[in-house]
Order: C-alpha cells, then sequence, then structure tokens
C-alpha cells in the first residue's frame, strides 16, 4: 500500500505541486486585496510568474517548427493530406457550433434583458477593423513572405486619417475645402505569425519527404532539434508550481472589486461559464465516448496540467508542451498526428472564444434594446467564426473581435465597456475550453487518418519520433 501511495505521488508530483502552487497564489492574491497595491508591488509579486511565462514562449516557436516538420516529413503525401483536411474541417466545425450555440442561449436566457442600468457607458478606445480587411490579413499571414519576420510579427491593416485640400474658385474668390479620407496602410503588428509558420513548416516537410535520401540531412537535423528543445522544456516545466503562484497573486490582488459590475453582470457570466461547461463536460465528452465507448472523463483527467497552466497563463500556446505530453506520454496517440494538429489547433482552434465573443455580442446587442431578428443571429454566428480565426495578438484581443462585430452591427462600440470588468476570468475559461476542444480535434483525427497511417512508415521513425515529453 505505501508502495503504491509512493509510486502515485511520484507520478504526479508535479500536479499536485501546481495545485498546491495555484492554491497558494490565490490566498495571497485574495488577502492582499486588503491593501491598496502600488504597480512597482504587483509588479514584483508577478515577476516570477511572468519570468516563466518568457521562457515557455521563448521554445513555442522552436518546438512548433521542429515537430510539425518532422511529424510531416515521416508522412507520405497522402498521409499529410488526409491530417490536414480532417484537423481543418474538425476544427471550423469545433468554432461555428460553439458560436451557434451561444446564440441558443441568448434567446433562451436573455442577458441582456436583467440589466436595468443607465446607457450612458464609458468611452472604449475603438479599434474597429472593416470585416473585408480580416480576411485579407487572415490570407496574408497563411502565405509569409518572410519568414524570420513571421516569428515576431504578423500582417496587420491598419487606418489613418487623410486630410486633402481642395481649392475652388468663384466670383474671383478662392475656397479652400479640407477633406478628410480613409486611407489603409498594409503594416504589421506584434505577435507570432502561427499560422504562417505551420504552413512554411509543413511544406518543408513535405518536400523533405519526396526529396528521401537528398532530404534525410535536413531531416536528421530538425529531429535532432526537437531532442534538444524537448530536453530544455523537461528542466522549465519544474518551475510551473512558482509561476502559476506568482501569476495567480498577481491576476486577484490587481483586481478591483467588481461587486457592483457583477450584479449588473450576473446574467452574462452565468450565461457565459454555462456555455463553456456545456461544451466542455457535455460536448467534448459525448463525442469522445463515441470514438471510443470508454469514460470520457478519464481522458479530460489526463489534461490537468495543461489545463492549470492554461488557467494561469490564459494561453493554449504556452501549455503546447504539457499538452503534447498528455496525449503521447499517457494517451499513446501517433506522434506523428499530435506534433501536426496540436500546433495548427493552437493557432486557429478557438470554440471557447466563439462561444464567447457570440454570447457577448448578443448581450449587448440585449442590452441597448435591439431585437434578436434572424438576420443578427446568422451575422453574429458568422462573424464569431471567421474572426477569432484572426485574433489579434494583444491582450483582451476577444473584446477587439466584439468591438468589430458591434461595428457591423451598427452598435457603439462604447456599448462593450461592461465587458471588461471580468475578461480576466472569462478569458481564462474560454481559454479552458479551447484546450479540450484541441484534445478531441487530436482523436478524432487520429481515429479518421488511421487508414493513411503507413505501418512501414511508423517503423521508419519510430526511433526518431520516439521523443517523449516526460517530467
Amino acid at each position: 500500500m505505501a508502495q503504491s501511495c509512493k509510486q502515485c505521488l511520484n507520478t504526479n508530483l508535479l500536479v499536485i505541486l501546481t495545485l498546491l502552487g495555484g492554491a497558494v497564489g490565490l490566498s495571497v492574491g485574495f488577502s492582499l486585496r486588503k491593501w491598496t497595491l502600488t504597480k512597482d508591488t504587483l509588479l514584483w509579486i508577478g515577476i516570477p510568474g511572468e519570468m516563466y511565462i518568457r521562457m515557455q514562449k521563448m521554445m513555442i516557436v522552436p518546438l512548433m517548427v521542429s515537430s510539425i516538420i518532422t511529424a510531416t516529413a515521416s508522412l507520405n503525401l497522402k498521409a499529410n493530406g488526409k491530417i490536414s483536411a480532417v484537423c481543418l474541417i474538425f476544427t471550423m466545425v469545433c468554432n461555428f457550433l460553439p458560436s451557434f450555440l451561444g446564440c441558443i442561449l441568448c434567446v433562451i436566457i436573455e442577458p441582456g434583458k436583467s440589466v436595468h442600468i443607465s446607457k450612458e457607458f464609458a468611452t472604449v478606445h475603438d479599434q474597429s477593423t472593416e470585416t473585408q480587411d480580416i480576411f485579407a490579413d487572415l490570407l496574408r499571414n497563411v502565405f509569409p513572405d518572410n519568414l524570420i519576420v513571421s516569428t515576431f510579427e504578423q500582417a496587420h491593416t491598419q487606418y489613418r486619417i487623410a486630410e486633402r485640400n481642395l481649392s475652388l474658385i468663384k466670383n474671383e474668390s478662392s475656397f479652400i475645402t479640407i477633406i478628410k479620407e480613409k486611407e489603409k496602410i498594409l503594416g504589421s503588428a506584434n505577435g507570432t505569425n502561427i499560422i504562417g509558420l505551420i504552413i512554411a513548416s509543413s511544406i518543408f516537410g513535405m518536400a523533405t519527404s519526396t526529396t528521401k535520401e537528398h532530404g534525410k540531412a535536413f531531416y536528421n537535423f530538425f529531429t535532432s532539434a526537437t531532442y534538444v528543445i524537448l530536453q530544455m522544456l523537461r528542466w522549465l516545466i519544474w518551475f510551473t508550481p512558482v509561476g502559476v503562484a506568482s501569476l495567480l497573486a498577481r491576476t486577484i490582488a490587481s483586481s478591483a472589486d467588481t461587486s457592483d459590475e457583477f450584479r449588473h453582470l450576473g446574467m452574462f457570466i452565468a450565461t457565459a461559464l454555462l456555455g463553456f461547461a456545456l461544451w466542455s463536460l457535455a460536448v467534448v465528452p459525448l463525442n469522445y465516448f463515441i470514438i471510443y465507448r470508454t469514460n470520457p472523463f478519464r481522458f479530460l483527467f489526463t489534461l490537468v496540467e495543461p489545463v492549470l497552466i492554461t488557467f494561469a497563463t490564459s494561453s493554449t500556446a504556452i501549455a503546447m508542451p504539457e499538452t503534447l505530453h498528455s496525449l503521447e506520454v499517457i494517451n499513446k496517440l501517433d506522434k506523428r498526428v499530435t506534433r501536426f494538429v496540436v500546433p495548427v489547433s493552437v493557432s486557429i482552434g478557438r470554440s471557447g472564444t466563439c462561444l464567447y465573443i457570440s454570447i457577448s455580442c448578443l448581450f449587448v446587442v440585449q442590452l441597448v434594446g435591439m431585437e434578436l431578428t434572424f438576420t443578427r443571429l446568422v451575422l453574429v454566428c458568422i462573424l464569431s467564426t471567421i474572426s477569432a480565426l484572426a485574433n489579434p495578438p494583444v491582450t483582451g484581443a476577444s473584446l477587439v473581435n466584439i468591438i468589430i462585430i458591434l461595428t457591423a452591427l451598427d452598435i457603439p462600440p462604447e456599448a462593450a465597456s461592461l465587458l471588461y470588468a471580468f475578461d480576466w476570468l472569462l478569458e481564462r475559461c474560454r481559454s479552458i475550453t479551447n484546450l479540450f476542444s484541441h484534445a478531441l480535434c487530436v482523436v478524432v483525427t487520429y481515429e479518421l487518418s488511421k487508414s493513411a497511417l503507413s505501418e512501414d512508415n511508423q517503423e521508419v521513425t519510430e526511433n526518431i519520433l520516439n521523443t517523449e515529453i516526460t517530467v
């Protein structure tokens, strides 16, 4: 009995330490809220967590590029095509259905009609972008023109107001009229162009596969790089409990007393949390059960470590190494599938974000007294699905997308100002929902692509791909 307990403790030591770190962070955060802390104090409380995030971010791009190249290079073109098609189609379905679910919940619950406050909203910065420019930027990022620049910048349409002087001469008198025009400029925004790097890495991998002997040195280089990166991640992962405690303590301590906002937004928060719960604890487990006919919550339990990382950092990208470990080592899924599907899902799979955007937009529509017509519901559902694909690389990016959709509905963006109060909490919940969808996407892609995974090819690459993310 003692031996079993010791073995269980050793196996789950990191999870236990991370949970303790989370408990410490929450306790310290709520305790410090009694005092008005300065920004400098909050800075140093969060420094350990910031260092943890920076170290993890440092490894995201190298891990993603090397793992995708080795995964795609180990497959033939037929297998690559099938895995890519299944992954992309399933991801888009998982983006659309939550948007649809959010519309249904808002029609039934009507969270915006329970709010009785002044319609004089606080001013927010209008970052509205034209819908067509969202599509254009997405296509530009899919096909980057500079891979080095793509590691730290994305293509992003920017606007400026140009003033033109128009001179008019009438009856020997001259008049100067100033005309203001809105001009578009193709600029850039800080943030890794993950989707562009994924496409480029996939092409490199498929080209390596077709060149056979000539591409062997290229293949071996990135395989070796994968080993090195994963070894570094094995060291970094033990900083997780400290990082979680620091991040949660700073977040809780810096949040103001939001009791008044909670009374106003109670139904909105409840609707959003209900949507996250339905998708994460009903839809995802149901799909897993249909595939394997086993208890799906055991599968979700294996994702505890990446869930904790995601909650602390509100980022599924930072939790990607732990996600790969859970899927490959614990669930024994094919590494050629996981190391392609997980980065792709992290890049464009945003089921929780789409759900949140649709609920938020319809909440504001009800808040300002507009009727939920069928046309508005369809527009919100479609725009929520598509705009999430081009999520800007900034904090609170979902709120930017909400403003874009509200502008398309002729609603002033100031109406979204109420949503800022609890975004720190809902952002973490929707990120966890995204994570569950990413894991389900790997499972579905693996099961539907089994026939294309050649056993001979598996034997050739088994030694190379047998790089486990262990702790």
